[in-house]
């Protein structure tokens, strides 16, 4: 194994904020609050109207009715909003911590505690209830054909589900511990799942048998990410984060990285690249082709890092926070954090989970609302 313990400057960078409800506040023709933030700052504050700013702290864009652009002269860092094109509470009850979405965007599904709801992402009706689980569902994935739903939970379970008729043929178990995370190999003939039992499974869905098990020691299994159907990424509570190969999953890691605090999400970014998050809200891109070094470290508060998100279609990477703040890293190689978009429309709630496909996203939050946006 490689093993690499890098270290390397804090890169801390400006960004902005905007009142949640920016869009109503213009069409009512009332001023809305923007603020420019930096961690080692002060904070500068200022108005924006629809028709523009009300001082030259900022200039600003109304591109459409749901996008603005603005731009904070001082640092010279721009910022667009996006405000959800719907909101709904499909969970009166229980924060929905696990979401997923369709290619197409036509469907959504979210975890109702130990239930999970399938519904229209563009009128929130829910279109069926899965019932099965024991405790909290804690992740979901739709396969590649959107026919079939992948959960994880809290009993240690994963069941594999028809979204036609809401019935479970397969259920998969073996882990010893809640399931943190799961992701699907290629079109779907292997899976893989992460459990706080400190383990990473790869399991074979036409026997619905366990084919490997990744023992990382390394404390809880926060998360993973699959690369090119080859190589397996995994971040845990103690801060180490792993890749492993998948044709051989049972070798010892090529990689073994390390990191000062709790790692709690990773992406990939390409077959070199790749970004992690951690507990106290930096963002670390590692170079996997040179020891698993860090090429930097990013923060842009001290907030954790609940969700790291990549469109496989459009490459773009989305990452979420405890602040309620989600946006998009324009270029995560870029030593200096350019936030190019950010989803407006939470009012300093938690983000709980973001899930991006083909510009479709689905944001979930400790406020209970699903958000859908369109790029």
């Amino acid at each position: 194994a490689v093993v690499s313990t890098q270290s390397t400057g804090m890169v801390k960078s400006w960004w902005l904020s905007l009142q949640h409800d920016w869009v109503d506040g213009f069409a009512n023709q009332e001023k809305v609050w923007v603020s420019a933030h930096h961690i080692d700052a002060k904070t500068c504050h200022s108005f924006l109207t629809a028709d523009g700013p009300t001082d030259t702290q900022f200039a600003s864009n109304l591109i459409s009715e749901k996008n603005l652009k603005v731009t904070h002269l001082e640092s010279g860092i721009s910022t667009e909003f996006v405000a959800p094109h719907s909101t709904h509470k499909i969970t009166p009850r229980n924060n929905p911590v696990a979401a997923d979405i369709t290619d197409s965007g036509g469907l959504g599904a979210v975890s109702d505690g130990a239930d999970i709801l399938i519904f229209e992402c563009l009128t929130g009706i829910v279109r069926r209830k899965l019932s099965g689980h024991l405790f909290d569902v804690e992740c979901l994935k739709f396969f590649p054909s959107n026919l079939v739903l992948l959960s994880g939970g809290g009993d240690m379970c994963l069941k594999i589900w028809s979204v036609e008729d809401g019935s479970c043929p397969v259920t998969l178990t073996g882990h010893k511990r809640a399931i943190t995370s799961l992701d699907i190999v290629g079109r779907g003939k292997q899976i893989l799942s992460s459990s706080l039992d400190g383990t990473v499974k790869l399991w074979t869905c036409s026997t619905g048998q366990c084919s490997a098990t990744l023992s990382l020691e390394a404390g809880s299994v926060n998360d993973i990410s699959i690369l090119n159907e080859t190589s397996v990424a995994s971040v845990t509570s103690n801060g180490s984060l792993f890749l492993h190969s998948l044709s051989n999953p049972g070798s010892t890691a090529a990689l073994h990285f390390t990191h000062s605090s709790e790692l709690t999400a990773c992406a990939m970014l390409s077959d070199a690249h790749m970004l992690a998050g951690s507990v106290t809200g930096e963002l670390v891109t590692i170079d996997l082709r040179n020891a698993g070094k860090a090429l930097h470290i990013q923060q842009r508060s001290a907030c954790s890092i609940s969700t790291l998100c990549k469109d496989q279609t459009t490459a773009k990477v989305w990452c979420a926070q405890k602040d309620g703040e989600c946006y998009s890293i324009r270029s995560p190689l870029d030593p200096q954090l350019h936030c190019d978009l950010t989803l407006s429309g939470g009012d300093c709630e938690a983000i709980l989970q973001v899930a991006a496909k083909d510009n479709h996203i689905l944001t979930t939050a400790k406020d209970r609302i699903v958000r859908r946006y369109e790029l």
